[in-house]
């Protein structure tokens, strides 16, 4: 049996005029360019009749694929009917839509992201009446690259006129055309007052994304408000947010706020793409760079509590109902399954990460004889460069030491040896690398790690590592301070300031200002390496 082109608002349809929409969709129309004249006249006396917007979408055979009925409101399930997606199709499709008693003819608002995502080589619109005198106002548009236009006119005349209308030869489309092997990323930020600030935030994001092995394609900034609730962007800035990811491809955007589960499936529905939040982010990042057995069990453990109060609305399958026997009622959600699921991963998952406590809290009770000390600070500070550089491991020994965001995961610990100046017995210290801090870092992050970051809180004094080449170090080092005084940490600190050859003057005064103790060092140039060894054995 032939699957209905029919699809929308179809629910208050008398038989007749289903029958008659049916009929409508299996109209042929001329193949690769124009549109039966015969069929417009018909969809705009259904349009009349229903008060309602309709739309066709016309394939490169002239056959209907899809009629609309009411306003443009779901990509989604328009995508679904198409075979092989618009993706394949190129400009092949037509859409063609009655826009009603509609005064203006040009795709605005969520329709005009709905079109972008069919992505049509020329899309037809007109009224559902002619004027007095019998001319029919009608309009072709195409995909524009223009943010500020997302089509473009073609071109204006009667109706009649423009059912001989062919596609452009070479239709400007987004870069989505071309698929790329990196997720394709914009960015949705809720900008502080403070210029310097937004700009920092900003770059910020934008490493994240990067780290996170992601391209950052375009920005769509907010300034920041007191709006709370379910949305925390206007529906103006979501609107051209939305446009604007069909403008560049993307695929996927990020904001870099923490969303509550209600928030995402929000901004997922008026967007219609999938959603992170900067938590979610630095979770995935987490989970890419977790190589030993230890830190796949807490990035796991870490990503389902993030998770579980998300589930619902994520995707059709949670909404399937199973019955059966030890079920209540007539069935119970598959929802209601993938959450008692995951609540016994999680359950499994905290005792073995107690275990994993328990067992290092051994190792350290084995080195309580030995000096230990513990490099911390923001990430990508240059933490495991400077351990490298301390306890001269070979290269196949060394630390990866990478120019990207969490780059280290698993605490590593080098003996650092100290010559004896009149020959004697060399001394030697235990000095550790840990993961690295960062603004508003997740707290189910933080839980998860705790056995990491235990590893540092017992330390016998804390080596704080800024990059005196980044412009928000002091912001940096503020944050590192304010997670170790809520892990509770009261060992002594010192202050490391790292890329000393790659900084400008003032930053080396500022950090003296700040701690006249500070060493000043450069990790990857060798420089007051001796001094500060020295320091470290005082």
């Amino acid at each position: 049996m032939k699957q209905s082109a029919l699809m929308g608002r179809t629910a208050g349809l008398r038989p007749a005029q289903t029958r008659r929409l049916e009929r409508l969709s299996h109209r042929r129309h001329p193949e690769s360019a124009g549109v039966d004249w015969i069929s417009l006249q018909r969809l705009a006396a259904e349009s009349a009749e229903l008060d309602l917007p309709l739309s066709l979408v016309l394939d490169e055979r002239g056959l209907c694929r899809l009629l609309w009925v009411g306003p443009l409101e779901q990509s989604g399930r328009l995508l679904e009917r198409l075979p092989g997606g618009p993706r394949r199709q190129g400009n092949a499709l037509r859409l063609i839509t009655c826009v009603g008693r509609a005064k203006h003819l040009e795709p605005h608002g969520h329709e005009a992201v709905v079109g972008l995502d069919l992505q049509p080589g020329f899309w037809l619109r007109f009224g559902n009446r002619p004027q007095a005198g019998g001319r029919w106002p009608a309009a072709a548009f195409s995909p524009s690259s223009d943010p500020h236009c997302p089509w473009r006119t073609l071109e204006e005349d009667d109706l009649a006129a423009l059912c001989e209308l062919a596609p452009p030869e070479a239709t400007e489309l987004p870069p989505a055309q071309t698929r790329a092997s990196e997720e394709q990323v914009l960015l949705l930020v809720l900008s502080p007052n403070d210029p310097e600030d937004a700009r920092r935030e900003i770059a910020e994001l934008e490493g994240l994304v990067r780290s996170a092995g992601a391209k950052p394609l375009g920005l769509v900034v907010q300034r920041q408000s007191n709006r709370s609730g379910q949305n925390l962007w206007g529906e103006g800035k979501v609107q051209e947010a939305a446009l604007e990811a069909r403008r560049l491809g993307a695929s996927l955007v990020v904001t870099d706020r923490e969303l509550t589960p209600a928030q995402a499936r929000n901004l997922e529905a008026q967007l219609e793409l999938p959603v992170s939040d900067r938590s979610e982010l630095i979770l995935d990042i987490f989970a890419q760079r977790a190589a030993s057995a230890a830190g796949r069990l807490q990035v796991e453990l870490a990503q389902l509590r993030y998770r579980l109060p998300r589930l619902a609305g994520r995707g059709l399958s949670l909404s399937r109902q199973g019955g059966g026997i030890g079920t209540r009622g007539p069935g119970e959600t598959q929802l209601e399954k993938d959450r008692r699921a995951i609540a016994r991963r999680i359950d499994k998952l905290q005792r073995d990460v107690q275990k994993l406590r328990e067992h290092r809290a051994r190792l350290r009770s084995n080195r309580r004889s030995q000096r230990r000390l513990a490099l911390v600070g923001y990430t990508n500070a240059g933490k495991s460069s400077l351990l490298n550089a301390l306890s001269k491991a070979p290269q196949q020994e060394a630390v990866l030491a990478e120019n990207k965001l969490f780059a280290t995961l698993d605490p590593t610990t080098r003996r650092i040896a100290q010559p004896h100046p009149e020959g004697g017995a060399p001394t030697h210290l235990l000095l550790t690398d840990t993961v690295g801090f960062i603004r508003d870092l997740p707290p189910p992050l933080v839980e998860a790690f705790r056995s990491t970051l235990e590893e540092t809180l017992d330390a016998d004094r804390l080596l704080l590592v800024v990059d005196l080449s980044d412009p928000a170090w002091s912001e940096q080092l503020r944050t590192v301070h304010a997670i170790l005084d809520e892990l509770g940490s009261d060992v002594p600190r010192q202050l490391i300031a790292n890329q000393i050859d790659r900084c400008p003057s003032t930053a080396i005064d500022q950090a003296k200002a700040l701690d006249p103790q500070v060493l000043f060092v450069s990790a990857t140039g060798g420089l007051g390496l001796e001094h500060l060894k020295n320091n470290l054995f005082a």
